[in-house]
């Protein structure tokens, strides 16, 4: 289907999606970075054109203490080695001692072999790949005095939250823009690309991590990327899915033909900040999502009904 509604993705075809932001035409591919507005938006682009290896957003270069085994056991018990693709783990500043950790495991052990002559820091499912879902744990360590790590909590299962679109300023990828109408705007992420440190305190006493999470299209001529931000919280022995919401996007569509031999391209990009605000709900801190150069902004409130912010 995205191969398909590819072909169909002209600039008029581009001003009828859900979600329209400013365009700019410029006369060649070289000139579009500098019309993209937002810092991260232009990093996304950065990271498609140079087609360098991603940075190591999950710290798969491991600490001291940890392995990629006893990653894959402590965070998804029972699920075999030879589908592992990549484990990683990072400090949390904002816990004392504290580690995030991560596992990204193929659908089988030969599609983990392909993965990783692609991909050896992100969790991707290789495109136009429909059996190639990849399987994501996350999980919160402590060291004790002798620096050993001890699991403190972990995802129940593969993460499964879908960022939601309904209400959002950031485009949609081209799937989730043309389904039917009234259906849900939800969409599971293609990629995991790195852990988000800031520091997301939702309560007084409480800070959340962050992942972020992305989608990749490639037109004839152009393409486009988005990025969500996942925020988890810790309940108990388990890791929670408490904000999955998009974040930025960037578009890049191929135009007309220059005499010279350049061709035109639009350019459209979009990126938001969150902010917690003083205001509680539920003892929670309310989130406000504000477009960067744009008048656009969000709040989200706890939902005591669904434990998670909406």
């Amino acid at each position: 289907m995205r191969l398909r509604l590819a072909a169909l993705l002209t600039a008029p075809f581009a001003l009828a999606l859900p979600a329209v932001h400013a365009q700019t035409t410029v006369k060649s591919l070289d000139q579009v970075r500098d019309a993209i507005q937002t810092d991260a938006a232009r990093q996304m682009f950065d990271q498609q054109m140079s087609g360098k290896p991603a940075p190591d957003g999950f710290g798969t270069a491991l600490p001291a203490g940890f392995t990629a085994d006893f990653l894959l056991r402590q965070l998804a018990p029972g699920q075999p080695a030879d589908r592992l693709v990549l484990a990683g783990a990072k400090p949390w500043p904002q816990r004392e001692r504290a580690y995030v950790g991560m596992v990204c495991l193929a659908a089988s052990a030969e599609a983990a072999v392909q993965s990783a002559k692609y991909s050896r820091n992100e969790c991707v499912a290789l495109s136009g790949s429909e059996g190639d879902q990849k399987s994501v744990w996350f999980g919160v360590f402590e060291t004790g005095a002798d620096g050993a790590p001890a699991l403190v909590a972990r995802t129940e299962g593969p993460v499964s939250a879908q960022t939601d679109w309904e209400g959002s300023n950031i485009d949609p990828p081209i799937d989730l823009a043309m389904q039917d109408a009234g259906k849900p705007m939800l969409a599971a992420p293609q990629s995991w690309k790195r852990f988000d440190l800031a520091r997301y305190q939702i309560r007084p006493d409480e800070t959340a991590f962050g992942v972020r999470a992305g989608w990749s299209e490639g037109y004839s001529g152009g393409g486009a990327d988005f990025e969500a931000l996942y925020l988890f919280r810790i309940e108990g022995r388990a890791l929670r899915v408490v904000l999955a919401q998009p974040m930025a996007f960037y578009k890049m569509l191929a135009g007309d033909w220059n005499p010279d031999g350049t061709r035109e391209h639009i350019e459209s990009d979009a990126s938001n900040t969150l902010s917690l605000l003083p205001g509680k709900t539920g003892g929670y801190f309310d989130i406000q999502l504000r477009q960067q150069k744009g008048a656009w902004k969000q709040t989200l409130k706890w939902s005591a009904a669904r434990q998670r912010y909406e």
